[in-house]
This record gives structure tokens, sequence and C-alpha cells, in this order.
């Protein structure tokens, strides 16, 4: 009989963890997309990674910020909570103001944590890498063996 009820113990203890974990992961990430923004030009390649992930324009992010003192972390957290519930942005944004923590407002809304963690990791790590911050290539831009193009030059 013992041994009936620990492993329903045991699951609980891990699957608690596992909870445990991915809150803690959630506010991380937030806090380290807000720390990789404090970083030389690191607010222009924060805001430009959200811009284009959320296909939101740069003013409409900043004025969100400004309106609800979210870091961009936070900030982005709140529309891709918005998404996968299909709640607004203002709704998601709300509960967050009345101290619920972004666990608990996805578990509330029955989103996956773990899901929403990987996709902020990316996030973190394209902004670390500055991957969508390169001058562009040249033989992209031309195309191979066009580097000496004449786009651009006066033909006299």
């Amino acid at each position: 009989m013992r041994r009936a009820l620990g492993i329903p113990v045991a699951l609980a203890v891990l699957l608690w963890t596992g909870v445990a974990w991915s809150a803690d992961a959630l506010s991380e990430r937030a806090a380290a997309i807000e720390r990789a923004s404090m970083e030389p030009d690191g607010t222009r390649v924060v805001v430009g990674h959200i811009s284009r992930k959320l296909a939101i324009s740069v003013e409409t992010l900043r004025a969100q910020r400004a309106q609800t003192e979210f870091g961009w972390g936070d900030l982005l957290i709140a529309h891709r909570l918005a998404k996968v519930t299909g709640r607004t942005f203002e709704q998601i944004a709300a509960e967050s103001r009345s101290g619920k923590t972004w666990e608990e407002i996805a578990r509330v809304h029955d989103v996956d944590s773990a899901k929403l963690v990987a996709d902020l990791q990316q996030s973190l790590d394209a902004i670390e890498k500055r991957s969508e911050d390169r001058p562009p290539n040249r033989e992209t831009l031309f195309g191979p063996g066009k580097k000496n193009s004449n786009v651009g030059r006066q033909h006299y």
C-alpha cells in the first residue's frame, strides 16, 4: 500500500519541480532580454527583434512599454500570451498588473509554459548573437559573380 502511494507522490513532486523551473525560467528570460537592451546599442537590437517577431511597429511597442511600464521581455511575453490565448494585449497586461505572474497567467489560460520559455530563449539567443543585425552580404545583395555590379552607379 505504501508503495502505491509513493508513486503518485513522487510524480507530483517531479511535476511541481518542473512547473517551478518553468516559472523561474519565464521571469529569467524576460529579465535577460531587458539586460540585453541595456547593452551598447541594445535597445535598437531588442526592439527591432521584437518588432519583427511580432509584426508590430517599433512605435507601437514603445507606446505600449510606456503605458504598461513593462520591460522589453515582459512586453514580448504579454504579446505571446495574447496570441496563444486569443485575448488582447491589453487584457493580458491587465492580468499582469493585477499582480499575477506570467506563469500564473499562462496556467490560467492553459498555455504550455515550456513552449513559451523555448520561444523566449530563441528570441534571447537571436538578440545576444545579434543574428538579425548583420550588414547585408554583398553576394546575397548582388548575386554570385556580381560583386562589381553597376547597381547605383551613374553611367556617362
